[in-house]
């Protein structure tokens, strides 16, 4: 939960530090005294997106910071966190544009700062609202882990039928041209399989074409080695250099390892000198096999100059080529194959589609029950609701699944169920998503909840009620409430007090934790519009006393 709260220069807020306990809290104050810029920094380290506009006038940088504790463990999971007692969130908004974002003094992005903030907590304005009339959300309030985990199998199947069903199409169509495209298929298979092309034979060609136009280089120096041991010459001298080698052995044992060293040398060498003669009488010059090589390798540069690929490309073209030709003479075959893999991943995806629809239908019609009895709680007895889904007769495949659903209601007996957006008036709406949010949190577990002035337009009996709820949602996680109505303020456990004051030439806002006596002055002046008089500071101590006075 959040258990202290810090703002500086953010509009009217100069400076200040205020702690939260469990339970419910309300922060009262006249309009325009700050109360909903506390909701809005707690909205910043929730990550809301920020804007300039709210740095305090003549500042350089707004900072919020939101120490909590007992940290969810799903919150935990995603920071990769041990069991440290707090989390510290920490906002910080320049003048020039950029946005700060911390946690645990560690820089994170908005998006980061966002996801941990949704295991934390939660606010709820009377604006949220809106969200009810568009039926995109609905599902969401449908949909739990289970069903979560289940939409990623979900998901995955569907690629895979997407998938299929792209390649079953795709060679559908081809097939209504393979008739036209068979016959030039047919001529280019003809015409690169009597080439029969390859790199490796390029290659090869290449390196004879050069040895041939460079045959008689390579001749003359063959005999010009030769000729360099015709009649023992070099290697006479070779021979003659063992022999002084041998006497200097007789005076020194060094010069019988250098004998021996060179007359290694000398037989190698006699050898080689003797193989590349043998050699040098067996060259012999084809001009045939040049034109040959030539006319090959032009055939090489004809078709890689016709079909502008490389002659790697080419094979592999060829054996392309042979794939689609063996496919339109083998269409139905292969149609017939794809259609089956289509079929068979479309079963795959419907079939995880039905076991999330049924558990929706499950979950919705528990959702039913317990949002009417939420409803009759906030003075909506004769309500009727409930969760319409589409009719499935004409599978639709979307990523959230095969459902569409709309919230349907009637809030007075004798008329027909409508759209919820078609038929509530403001206050209807507000105590609706307040029903339905309950149940939400109950689900979710969030540790810390804020209401921010959804109680605008409630008055009487209703008010109660609506008291009663906030309280009830309290018991299983902070609540810190921004009202105006008396019975909701007295409803809670703790007590603050926002007002703004004059210091200097510059408007703050002061935050004041009330005792009994404190509160009862502040619920007086809210029962009597601003003046606390006897009569509301007795009606307020009957408020606090837990009685329905007024």
């Amino acid at each position: 939960m959040l258990v202290t709260l810090t703002v500086q220069n953010l509009a009217i807020i100069d400076n200040i530090s205020v702690d939260f306990s469990g339970g419910m809290t309300v922060l009262t104050g006249e309009t325009g005294a700050g109360k909903s810029l506390i909701i809005d920094a707690i909205a910043l380290l929730f990550g809301r997106r920020a804007s300039t506009d709210m740095i305090r006038f003549g500042e350089t940088k707004a900072v919020i910071e939101g120490v909590f504790s007992e940290v969810p463990p799903a919150a935990r999971e995603l920071l990769g966190a041990g069991e440290d007692d707090y989390l510290v969130l920490r906002r910080e908004i320049h003048a020039n544009g950029k946005s700060l974002c911390k946690i645990n003094n560690e820089i994170v992005t908005l998006a980061q700062l966002a996801t941990i903030a949704d295991e934390l907590g939660d606010i709820h304005t009377q604006f949220d609202t809106q969200g009810l009339f568009n039926r995109k959300n609905y599902l969401g309030f449908l949909d739990d882990r289970e069903i979560l985990t289940e939409l990623e199998e979900y998901r995955r199947r569907l690629s895979t039928y997407k998938e299929a069903d792209a390649r079953y199409r795709e060679l559908k169509d081809k097939a209504q041209s393979g008739a036209r495209q068979l016959e030039f298929l047919k001529y280019q298979q003809a015409e690169l399989a009597k080439a029969k092309i390859s790199p490796e034979e390029e290659e090869e060609l290449k390196e004879r074409a050069a040895y041939l136009a460079n045959f008689e280089e390579i001749s003359n120096h063959v005999k010009e080695f030769s000729d360099l041991y015709k009649d023992g010459g070099a290697l006479a001298n070779v021979y003659q250099s063992i022999f002084h080698l041998e006497k200097l052995a007789n005076f020194d044992k060094k010069y019988a390892d250098y004998k021996k060293r060179l007359e290694d040398y000398y037989y190698g060498l006699e050898d080689l000198v003797e193989e590349i003669s043998r050699a040098g009488k067996t060259l012999e010059f084809d001009e045939g096999e040049l034109e040959r090589i030539n006319d090959r390798l032009g055939l090489y540069s004809d078709l890689k100059r016709k079909y502008k690929l490389s002659t790697a490309e080419i094979a592999a073209l060829y054996d392309q080529i042979c794939a689609e030709i063996d496919a339109i003479k083998n269409y139905d075959y292969h149609l017939e194959t794809l259609e089956k893999e289509r079929d068979a991943a479309r079963e795959a995806v419907l079939e995880t589609a039905l076991a999330i629809r049924e558990k929706r239908i499950a979950i919705a019609r528990k959702l039913e029950a317990n949002i009417k009895n939420n409803l009759e709680d906030l003075q909506l007895r004769n309500a009727v609701f409930k969760v319409e889904f589409n009719d499935i007769e004409n599978v639709q495949f979307r990523e959230d699944g095969i459902d569409e659903i709309d919230f349907l209601i009637t809030f007075n007996p004798g008329e027909p169920l409508r759209p919820l957006a078609k038929v509530a008036s403001g206050g209807e709406i507000s105590r609706f998503m307040l029903a339905l949010k309950a149940l939400l949190f109950a689900k979710i577990n969030l540790q810390t909840i804020v209401f921010d002035e959804i109680d605008v337009g409630i008055s009487g009996a209703v008010a109660y009620s609506i008291a009663a709820k906030i309280k009830q949602i309290s018991a299983g996680a902070q609540v810190l409430c921004v009202t105006h109505l008396s019975q909701v303020a007295a409803a809670a456990d703790h007590h603050i007090s926002v007002r703004k004051q004059v210091s200097g030439a510059r408007t703050v806002t002061e935050i004041t934790p009330l005792d009994h006596a404190g509160r009862v002055e502040e619920i007086a002046k809210m029962i009597s519009n601003g003046e606390a008089t006897p009569a509301s500071k007795a009606l307020a101590e009957e408020l606090l006393r837990g009685k329905n006075v007024i």
